[in-house]
């Protein structure tokens, strides 16, 4: 498992924590899920699943 630093402005944090409070989630799983959900739109993760054979063809 990896970790990953980052910096918001705090107004986007001011943000986050008020989207954490209402989905009573923790914040690195907001940002986890938004990173995911951001490299799926890019197409990296379908990508390297398929390089893995994770994806069935």
């Amino acid at each position: 498992m990896g970790y990953i630093r980052y910096k918001l402005p705090d107004g986007t944090h001011e943000i986050l924590k008020r989207v954490c409070e209402k989905l009573d989630m923790k914040e690195s799983e907001i940002s986890r899920i938004a990173l995911m959900e951001y490299m799926k739109s890019l197409g990296v993760l379908s990508e390297r699943m398929k390089k893995h054979n994770i994806i069935r063809r």
